[in-house]
């Protein structure tokens, strides 16, 4: 038997199909006997009630010849012709003829041949020597020989009778019995598939089943055992092929999810490093020690051998100060900063086993990072960019400092030139002129001028150092405030709040800049105009209601108005000795701003300092 011959016979659905066949053979067997039996059994019957009829027939012949020969019958001879014809009928050409021709039955076609010798040699000779004209003694004749006959006769033809019901018995029981044993068969046809069925159909199923439920369960390592030519083994050794090739992709699966949560790990910790760091570093990115701790927590998130970073604060000098995490810092610095084999002119790629990254921000360099890989392998990528923003991190870090840095430089250069400015232009002019009030004095003594005349001088010069000593309390006070509050409008509070406790008039804030903004200089110098604008109105306008008022106007200036219901300012308010309106206009004339101050038409003073709608930062 070849391969396919093989497995076409262990296949389930050739064996299915030589059961139904089976079944169906045998089925159609018992039927189309049942068929034949029915279609040879047809005539029977027929031929038992005419094989019957022949005993009532030999009776009714005995019957007339005694009635002939008593002479009670008109014609015998006439009924006997008719009776003869009609047994000859009967045995010859009669149902019961067409049985014993088509039967194979032994004993039914002797008993029916006997029956028919009998008739022929000794019944029909028996009869035929009667005549018309007969006496009736010669019937009697005929009768008494008749009867010597007929006794046997009816005999041979009730065996006949009975071989005829035996053979109709015999067809039907082979018919029961056909059945009987096509039941049978088909029974144990049945019991056999079942039993086939349960070996090579139930327990696959079973167990692709329970192996089904066990891979439900997340059994990936559970196999069936069943192995056969037929579908199911193969579905068995497809299922078994399939649950390994998931294992398989579970297990790679596993691996992936694996890396990739490590990979999430790296990736948090880097951004926790980068969150951590980047605050620590931006507030103090010279501090050794904390660029120390930085470099070892950037060596175990990025897991190398060494990293170096080499710095200068000042931007584009090639003097650096080295800060390494290596043990001992032997062989690393060879002394020239300009032929420095760590440096970054090299090119710059991740498959270097040594990494120089540029701390670089815009045209300024302040030196570089420099990252040894451990054991000659590659960084990967995720390395690479973290180192990049690590050096982008410090670069911004340190031009950050380096600009502020630039920056306290100027204001504190125009601060100090604001101070030397306000000196110069009330102090210096009030002892400028008490100088000359001396030199006249000394001139007036020497000339012996009137006492009158020299007391003069003497209160002139005293009210003068009266005055510079009140200047110098007020520039004292002017520049030792500060915005220590986190905006404009918390100054002003505090500002409005600390003159209303001063004085006994009501000084009262309004403000509703809105959406204007002002640098911090800006704020400072507003902040010094209202201040001095409140002062003078707590002191000089002798009024009970005091406003400060800040607001926007029609086309986006930012307006802050002082008001009072007092005195009002007299004409010239610029009195000698007395600078607080020269210093406020100066003020608002570096905020590119307008100052003014004029008297109320209901009576008090109005400051006002108007700004520009987009004003710009000023650090004076």
């Amino acid at each position: 038997m070849t391969l396919i011959d093989d497995k076409i016979y262990h296949s389930v659905i050739f064996q299915i199909l030589m059961a139904m066949l089976l079944i169906a053979s045998m089925a159609l067997a018992s039927m189309g006997l049942s068929v034949y039996v029915t279609v040879d059994t047809q005539g029977d019957a027929e031929a038992i009630n005419l094989a019957g009829s022949l005993r009532m027939q030999s009776y009714r012949i005995g019957n007339l010849l005694s009635r002939a020969s008593s002479g009670d019958v008109a014609d015998p001879l006439a009924r006997l012709v008719k009776e003869k014809e009609e047994f000859s009928e009967k045995l010859y050409r009669s149902g019961i003829f067409e049985l014993i021709k088509h039967s194979g039955n032994t004993p039914l076609k002797d008993s029916y041949a006997k029956v028919v010798d009998n008739w022929r040699e000794k019944m029909q000779p028996t009869l035929a020597v009667a005549t018309a004209d007969a006496p009736a003694i010669h019937w009697d004749d005929i009768r008494r020989e008749y009867n010597q006959h007929l006794e046997v006769y009816v005999d041979d033809i009730d065996r006949m009778v009975m071989h005829m019901q035996r053979n109709t018995e015999g067809k039907i029981e082979l018919l029961g019995m056909t059945e009987g044993v096509s039941i049978i068969m088909i029974f144990f046809i049945m019991i056999f598939f079942i039993i086939k069925a349960d070996t090579n159909f139930i327990d696959p199923l079973r167990g692709l089943v329970q192996a089904a439920e066990q891979v439900k369960r997340g059994d990936l390592d559970y196999r069936t055992n069943y192995k056969g030519d037929n579908e199911l083994g193969l579905l068995s050794q497809t299922f078994n092929d399939m649950t390994q090739s998931l294992q398989v992709q579970y297990r790679t699966l596993e691996e992936q999810v694996a890396e990739r949560t490590e990979r999430l790990h790296k990736s948090n910790q880097a951004l926790y490093f980068l969150y951590k760091t980047s605050q620590e570093i931006s507030s103090s990115p010279y501090d050794q020690q904390l660029l120390n701790v930085f470099l070892s927590d950037l060596k175990k998130v990025i897991e190398v051998d060494l990293i170096n970073i080499c710095v200068n604060p000042e931007p584009n000098v090639t003097e650096y100060d080295i800060i390494t995490t290596a043990a001992t810092g032997e062989g690393m610095c060879f002394g020239d900063c300009e032929d420095c084999s760590m440096a970054s002119g090299l090119a710059v790629r991740v498959s270097n086993r040594n990494v120089s990254l540029p701390l670089k921000n815009r045209d300024d360099e302040y030196g570089f990072i420099y990252v040894r890989t451990r054991g000659g392998a590659e960084l990967e990528p995720w390395q690479y960019q973290l180192l990049k923003t690590v050096a982008e991190t410090l670069s911004t870090a340190f031009a950050f400092h380096y600009t502020l840095a630039q920056e306290h430089r100027v204001i504190l250069h125009e601060e100090r030139s604001t101070i030397a400015r306000e000196l110069h232009d009330s102090l210096a002019q009030s002892l400028s002129y008490m100088k000359l009030e001396v030199a006249r004095l000394k001139k007036m003594i020497e000339r012996g001028f009137e006492p009158e005349k020299v007391e003069n001088v003497i209160n002139d010069l005293q009210e003068g150092l009266n005055a510079a000593y009140k200047h110098l309390r007020e520039l004292l006070v002017t520049f030792r405030v500060k915005l220590d509050a986190p905006n404009l409008r918390a100054a002003l509070e505090h500002a409005v709040q600390e003159f209303d406790e001063k004085t006994s008039a009501r000084v009262t804030l309004d403000y509703s800049l809105g959406a204007y903004t002002m640098g911090p200089n800006e704020d400072i110098h507003v902040l010094h105009v209202l201040r001095e604008a409140l002062n003078n109105a707590v002191k000089h306008s002798q009024g009970d209601r005091i406003s400060l008022r800040c607001g926007r106007s029609e086309n986006g200036e930012a307006v802050f108005t002082v008001e009072d219901n007092g005195i009002g300012m007299p004409p010239n308010p610029e009195k000698q000795h007395h600078y607080g309106i020269y210093t406020m206009r100066e003020r608002a004339q570096r905020l590119d701003g307008v100052l003014t101050c004029d008297r109320r038409a209901s009576g008090g003073t109005r400051v006002q300092l108007r700004l520009k709608r987009t004003p710009d930062l000023l650090h004076a």
